[in-house]
């Protein structure tokens, strides 16, 4: 992470293929869940990121596609920094940041990787051998977002 010295960094993608004849019946999430089973995710099939109170931020200009990579990362600041900074999340698409990120106020200690899918499969990685199987978002050139989701932009 460039600019990012004692920032950590957890990513992971999904590679999205539909599968049946009826494409109304496609439907994924990828996302984080904390130990109190909020979630924040993107939902492609509607083109909206959710942040775990619920609230919908809609992505412009948002098409999937069949066999598109999806990606969530969260960032963690240095917990010596001062003014105290908080963690977020954000998503990729084929390799590009989609949106803005979500900033995390609350319970941001503990978070899982959650991908819930219908009438679709996918190929996860999780980054175990970056050497072989690379992430589609390049990570190494990813900078602390300075953008995130605010009340204002709930749809």
């Amino acid at each position: 992470m460039n600019n990012c010295i004692n920032y950590s960094l957890f990513y992971f993608e999904i590679k999205a293929k539909r599968e049946g004849d009826n494409p109304a019946y496609n439907w994924i999430t990828i996302g984080l869940e904390n130990i109190n089973k909020a979630v924040i995710n993107l939902l492609p099939v509607y083109g909206i990121i959710e942040n775990e109170r619920c609230e919908v931020f809609k992505l412009e200009d948002f098409c999937w596609n069949d066999e598109d990579i999806f990606g969530c990362g969260l960032v963690y600041p240095p917990t010596d920094k001062s003014p105290k900074k908080l963690p977020y999340i954000f998503f990729t698409q084929n390799g590009n940041q989609i949106g803005k990120a979500v900033l995390l106020k609350d319970n941001y200690d503990t978070y899982e990787q959650v991908i819930w899918l219908r009438c679709c499969s996918v190929e996860a990685n999780f980054g175990n051998n970056l050497e072989t199987k690379p992430f589609c978002y390049d990570i190494t050139k990813h900078f602390v977002i300075k953008e995130f989701y605010e009340d204002s932009d709930v749809d």
